[in-house]
């Protein structure tokens, strides 16, 4: 394999935890608006509330809905389902939602680790994210990981999403860097590396929860498996 120069790493389920951290925060939000007067648990929210904001998330990657609608619809359909036609209360569980969830910092295992080897071993990073500018800015600061990072490309930023080449293009020109100098870490198999490899960038899938979607030699289920690449 090539000595690279350059990593990309991915945010959410890569670096931090979003999966923890968003439950987390769908459980405060939960509390903090009494839900439970519409819902009979949080599990039966939860229930309504996570398949639909995949498949929006799905649909925004898509580019078929706009994040205004994204941001919205997750939390007016859970409601409309139990009878609450409320779009100004939607809007504010929302707001309050990503208030509460930059706010919490659950990392994944050996991030920070990895993240200080890396550095002192003077590789140039990148976050390449397609998350919200405002919160996954806040996210990296929050977490104490922002200054990691040379370098963010946000979708939102450069106007095209992973797995868009355009995305891939603008971050090798913002990180000044070629392709055969970049190796991109994610965990998202399809947007990530599919994407990645498909622009002639080599990817490391992190498959944390070590499911045979990508058999390939280039896996991993632990961050610190990375070194065995460079």
């Amino acid at each position: 394999m090539a000595r690279y120069t350059h990593l990309f790493f991915d945010l959410d389920d890569t670096l931090w935890d979003f999966r923890y951290n968003a439950h987390e925060a769908l459980m405060d939000l939960f509390e903090k608006h009494q839900l439970h007067r519409y819902f009979t648990s949080f599990d039966h929210f939860y229930q309504l509330y996570e398949p639909k904001n995949l498949e929006l998330w799905g649909l925004y990657g898509a580019g078929t809905i706009t994040k205004e609608f994204l941001s919205l619809e997750r939390f007016s359909y859970p409601l409309r389902l139990v009878g609450v036609h409320n779009k100004a209360f939607a809007r504010l569980l929302s707001t309050d939602f990503l208030a509460i969830m930059i706010t919490k910092t659950k990392l994944i295992p050996h991030a920070q680790e990895v993240l200080d080897e890396l550095r002192a071993h003077a590789y140039h990073l990148t976050i390449v994210s397609n998350g919200f500018r405002d919160v996954q800015y806040d996210k990296l600061r929050n977490s104490g990981l922002l200054h990691y990072f040379d370098t963010i490309v946000l979708s939102q930023e450069v106007g095209f999403m992973k797995p868009d080449p355009r995305f891939f293009e603008h971050a090798l020109e913002k990180s000044a860097a070629n392709v055969s100098q970049v190796i991109l870490v994610g965990d998202n198999y399809e947007v990530d590396i599919v994407g990645a490899r498909q622009f002639g960038i080599d990817a490391l899938h992190f498959n944390r929860n070590g499911s045979s979607i990508d058999n390939k030699p280039q896996t991993i289920i632990n961050l610190k498996e990375i070194f065995a690449f460079l």
